[in-house]
């Protein structure tokens, strides 16, 4: 008996790590051209959450439905602007650290302060993207920044951390990418994210209008009527 049961976990360990591989190579390809990371990585969101909740194990398959489902400008732009950000803010960064002069501290100080509350803002993104309450990428980045402004001393380090981490080790050695470590990093943002989204009533998928504040609601009220 304790055998059965040891050689179960052996194989639910080896199942589990080849889906998180294989989602990895999934992800990792379908973000290759660059302009397609975005969908990409909110693909793997959701397959990772499907996986989580709803215990579908096929997580390529269910990637592969996610990625075509999303495939659009609103999720390009909603995932891409943010991620795009945090490239630029890491670059800013890199540039301020050359500087001696007392701008060039100020410009340190202020793009670390900005580049802190987007990789803060990274883990809301994403999940708000795999979870599609249909918000317009305006409305999801005006939410996410809230929510890291407001967790940003827990969601701030929680978040930079792991990013530096991976960034560190994909810059010495890019093949590190094909060992788990954009899904760890994915799974490891959305997690952090969690607690400051379900206090705001965003999780899982609720109505969203509180979050957004009244103008947005009445924006929608206005759409909809005849």
């Amino acid at each position: 008996m304790i055998s059965g049961m040891f050689g179960s976990r052996i194989v639910a360990g080896l199942t589990t790590l080849f889906n998180v591989l294989a989602l990895n190579l999934a992800m990792v390809v379908a973000a290759l051209p660059l302009i397609t990371a975005p969908i990409a990585v909110s693909a793997a969101s959701a397959a990772l959450d499907q996986w989580r909740l709803g215990g579908e194990d096929r997580v390529v398959r269910q990637f592969i439905i996610e990625f075509r489902a999303r495939w659009s400008v609103r999720t390009a732009l909603g995932a891409g602007i943010p991620m795009a950000a945090a490239v630029v803010g890491v670059a800013e960064i890199r540039h301020f650290v050359r500087e001696a002069s007392p701008a060039g501290r100020a410009g340190l100080v202020l793009g670390g302060c900005a580049l802190l509350i987007t990789l803060a803002g990274l883990g809301y993104v994403f999940q708000l993207a795999a979870d599609d309450h249909g918000l317009s990428p305006v409305d999801m980045w005006s939410v996410s920044a809230r929510l890291a402004v407001r967790n940003l001393l827990a969601a701030g380090p929680l978040s930079a951390v792991p990013v530096a981490g991976v960034a560190i080790l994909a810059a010495r050695d890019p093949a590190v990418l094909l060992l788990g470590l954009p899904v760890f990093l994915l799974y490891e943002l959305k997690l952090v994210a969690r607690p400051g989204l379900r206090r705001a009533g965003l999780l899982p998928g609720p109505p969203v209008e509180h979050a957004l504040g009244e103008g947005v609601a009445v924006q929608r009220e206005a759409a909809s009527a005849p």
